[in-house]
C-alpha cells in the first residue's frame, strides 16, 4: 500500500474513535434506578445494616439494626435536588432496635431518604392499596460496592 493510503486509514479510524466517543457516556459499575418505586400499603418495619469491609455477607450485616436513624418522607413529584431538598411530609427515628412505623400516610409516591451512623439511602415508594396488606418492610441501607454487592435492599412481608 501507498502511504497516502494508508495516513487516510489512520485519519479515518482516529475519527471513528473520536466520534464513538462522543456518543458514549460514563457510567458506574453499579447504578440504582430511579423512579422503581417499591409498593406497601404502610411503612412500618425496621432499618438493619453496617459497614462491613470484605465481609459484607447479606446474612452478617443484616444482624445489625440502625438505631436512631432518621428516615424523612418526601413527595416524589417535588424537585429533589441534593443541595435543596423540598420541605418534609413526615420525619420519624428509629428505636434502638431499629423499628419504625411512620403512621398514616396518603396514597401516593414518595421519596424515603434514610440516614444514619455513616449509613445513607435513597428509596422510591409508593404507598397504595393494589397490593395485599403490608406486615412490614426491612430496609438494608449497607453500603453497596462496585461489584454490586452490598446493602440498599427493601424488603416488603
Amino acid at each position: 500500500m501507498n502511504t497516502a493510503r494508508i495516513n487516510f486509514i489512520k485519519r479515518l479510524a482516529v475519527s471513528m474513535f473520536a466520534l464513538l466517543l462522543i456518543f458514549v457516556t460514563p457510567a458506574p459499575s453499579c447504578s440504582l434506578v430511579r423512579g422503581y418505586f417499591h409498593q406497601v400499603t404502610r411503612l412500618k418495619g425496621k432499618v438493619l445494616g453496617r459497614s462491613l469491609g470484605p465481609v459484607q455477607f447479606r446474612w452478617l450485616r443484616q444482624m445489625f439494626s440502625v438505631a436512631e436513624a432518621e428516615l424523612t418522607l418526601y413527595d416524589y413529584n417535588q424537585l429533589f435536588r441534593w443541595h435543596s431538598k423540598p420541605a418534609a411530609i413526615a420525619r420519624i427515628q428509629t428505636n434502638s432496635a431499629g423499628e419504625f412505623e411512620f403512621g398514616n400516610i396518603p396514597e401516593g409516591h414518595y421519596r424515603l431518604e434514610i440516614s444514619g451512623k455513616n449509613l445513607y439511602d435513597l428509596f422510591d415508594v409508593e404507598i397504595t392499596k393494589k397490593v395485599p396488606p403490608t406486615k412490614s418492610v426491612t430496609i438494608d441501607v449497607s453500603p453497596i460496592f462496585p461489584d454490586c454487592t452490598g446493602g440498599h435492599e427493601f424488603e416488603v412481608e
